[in-house]
């Protein structure tokens, strides 16, 4: 798959599952809120992606 595509892929289930987790466990949170925690997610995501491409070499 296109390195584009899987970025659009990851962005766009982490904002839905940050929106998702963020009205769960804090409902009186904004959607700003929800926004932020899905880019931490992509951001953990690609981090964890690096880490373990590292520990391979």
């Amino acid at each position: 798959m296109n390195a584009i595509l899987i970025f659009v892929v990851r962005l766009i289930l982490g904002l839905v599952f940050g929106i998702i987790l963020t009205r769960l466990f804090r409902p009186e949170w904004g959607i700003y809120h929800g926004v932020a925690t899905g880019l931490v997610l992509v951001a953990l995501a690609y981090g964890m992606a690096l880490f373990k491409k590292k520990k391979q070499k």
